[in-house]
């Protein structure tokens, strides 16, 4: 069996004029996606609408071949880069496994030659899997992309099986392969895979090439399973034991007289080449690819905000694991929301991603000595920019929501603020803009690729050396403590300051996300009442942070002086009250503890 490490990079040809020659090509295919004919209502369009629509059909179709040349340009003109044999387009069938640990593809030329592959994986961290290939070979069946008669052996043992397996819908894909070759020996193969559903359904797979192709579009803005589109490159760097010396990477390595693990090689290799396409190329990595989404999309319809999900530290058992364990988790409840934040209109997508950059925030508060030259230089001040970009848009998003509502509300003339308002609500949707466009940029796939490497290789590492023998939960312990003091440390909150304040409702969110990480190792009256508790003080405190907020976007936009005036007394007020319940709240908070 042959293994690879896999990264799957989305393709955004929104981004594309911002990073590649030929900008045009790009908003060309977006506005050939985009239109759409009269609106009619009988069972058939009226003719120039057909000839309409026709023609935007073949201006799209037309678009998205000229951005697919644009990107296989780009990519032959890439350094060590070697275009491979031409791929058949096909229509394909994907079967996955409910944990995602086995996938089965079936797929079927234009002159009707099946082909099934089977391949196992594992995850090393989330976005980067280690795969084996146990079965790829033509064969034939009665039945076009179904597990049915026909199939090799292990074939019929998946079929007898597929009650654990999630099918896709048909799907319609061309591809395009490249391999690079690095200097040392390392080998990166790489497809282009351009797929969308079966325009015609599963009955007729045969004729679906013969059907107009249109630019695809972002997957979490679509919430049909028939509108599945995606476009993406799927990056496979081959693990090579030194040890076999008839192998041409490993007689390279043997060469260089390297040491490494083949699977910390295989991820070097494998994330130069990534940093080298993202580079040229508007490419962001994902955790979920377009042929595992196509499997989802049969369960569920339109995305929603992801949430954090409980850490499981079942299997850890020292500070490292741990590490590595509240990191993958933090990265899944991160990019689980940034295409929303992306594409829709839903505040709540903005506000979990930011929620997941604080709660990676506070997990470096909590394992400081994990922090390295990577994370101090590279990580950290790109991490600093994307918070300040998201705060922005959620503080805005508060103000317009919630704040500025309560003024209004609170004043006699209510009807005076309507102009208010909708003044906040124009900087309101300029700040989500540039968000997005943050989010289409070089920089943030960067800091993408850096964070996913970073931790990635984290599965390789041990603990610090002064930790070395310490146990999970006495490191635990002595976090949740420090977090702890400081929170309720003298003096008391009624006597502080509204900025002071604030940093000790960051220590109650610090500890409260401290307690978050190690809930499965945490007595269970702290599980149960005290991060209740530190939600509640957190929550308080923040109606505070929010009136000071509220306060510094009415000075920015300039508002009359009543307005003002009133802002500033029903603000005071709001403070107060938030200083003198978060104290009656801190008083009742009860000492964590850790008991494994």
């Amino acid at each position: 069996m042959s293994a690879t490490v896999e990264l799957v990079l989305a393709i955004e040809a929104t981004a594309a004029s911002e990073w590649m020659t030929g900008a045009g090509i790009a908003a060309n295919a977006r506005s050939g996606a985009s239109r759409a004919g009269p609106a009619h209502s009988g069972k058939h369009p009226p003719a120039t609408a057909r000839r309409a629509g026709a023609r935007v059909s073949r201006r799209a179709a037309d678009a998205q071949a000229e951005f697919g040349a644009t990107i296989a340009d780009a990519m032959n003109r890439m350094p060590g880069m070697t275009q491979m044999p031409a791929i058949e387009p096909s229509m394909m069938r994907v079967f996955l496994e409910r944990n995602g640990s086995r996938r089965v593809l079936l797929s079927l030329d234009r002159g009707g030659a099946q082909h099934i592959a089977v391949a196992h994986s594992s995850e090393l961290s989330p976005g980067v899997r280690r795969c084996e290939t146990v079965c790829d070979e033509a064969f034939e069946g009665d039945s076009p992309l179904q597990l049915g008669d026909g199939l090799p052996p292990i074939g019929k043992d998946i079929a007898s099986k597929r009650d654990e397996l999630t099918p896709s819908p048909v799907l319609s894909i061309r591809r395009a392969a490249w391999r690079w070759s690095g200097s040392d020996g390392a080998l990166v193969d790489i497809e282009l895979r351009d797929g969308c559903a079966a325009a015609c359904g599963e009955a007729d797979p045969s004729a679906v090439t013969t059907k107009p192709r249109t630019s695809p579009q972002p997957y979490s803005s679509l919430d049909r399973p028939e509108a599945i589109a995606f476009c993406e490159l799927r990056l496979a760097s081959r693990i090579v034991d030194v040890a076999d010396g008839s192998d041409e990477i490993a007689a390279a390595f043997k060469q260089l007289g390297t040491s490494h693990d083949p699977t910390v090689a295989a991820l070097q290799a494998l994330f130069a080449v990534a940093g080298a396409l993202a580079d040229t190329l508007p490419v962001f990595p994902t955790l979920v690819d377009g042929y595992a989404r196509a499997c989802l999309s049969v369960q569920s319809r339109a995305p929603t905000p992801t949430r954090a999900a409980r850490v499981d530290l079942s299997k850890a058992r020292c500070p490292h694991d741990a590490f590595v364990e509240v990191g993958s988790n933090i990265t899944r409840h991160w990019f689980g929301n940034d295409a929303g934040v992306r594409e829709r209109a839903d505040v709540e997508f903005v506000h979990q991603m930011r929620v997941a950059l604080r709660r990676l925030k506070t997990s470096m508060k909590t394992f400081p000595r994990w922090m390295d030259a990577t994370w101090t230089r590279t990580i950290a001040p790109d991490l600093d920019w994307l918070g300040a970009l998201l705060g922005q848009v959620r503080d805005l998003d508060v103000f317009t929501g919630t704040s500025l509502p309560a003024l209004a509300a609170a004043d006699v003339d209510s009807a005076a603020w309507a102009s208010l308002q909708a003044r906040a609500e124009a900087r309101r949707v300029e700040a989500r803009a540039q968000l997005q466009k943050a989010l289409l940029t070089r920089r943030y796939a960067a800091l993408s690729l850096s964070w996913l490497k970073w931790l990635a290789m984290q599965r390789f590492s041990t603990d610090p050396e002064a930790l070395v023998d310490k146990s999970l939960a006495a490191y635990a312990a002595k976090r949740v403590r420090k977090h702890y003091e400081r929170l309720t440390a003298k003096p008391e909150l009624s006597t502080l300051e509204p900025a002071e304040r604030h940093r000790r409702r960051i220590e109650a969110k610090r500890l409260r996300y401290t307690l978050e990480f190690f809930e499965s190792i945490a007595a269970r009256k702290t599980r149960r009442q005290v991060s209740k508790q530190l939600s509640r003080i957190q929550s308080v405190l923040g109606d505070g942070s929010d009136a000071v907020a509220a306060l510094r976007f009415l000075e920015a936009l300039d508002v009359p002086p009543y307005q003002h005036g009133f802002a500033r007394g029903w603000c005071e007020a709001v403070n107060r009250w938030s200083a003198v319940e978060g104290e009656r709240l801190l008083r009742a908070l009860r000492k964590p503890k850790i008991v494994r």
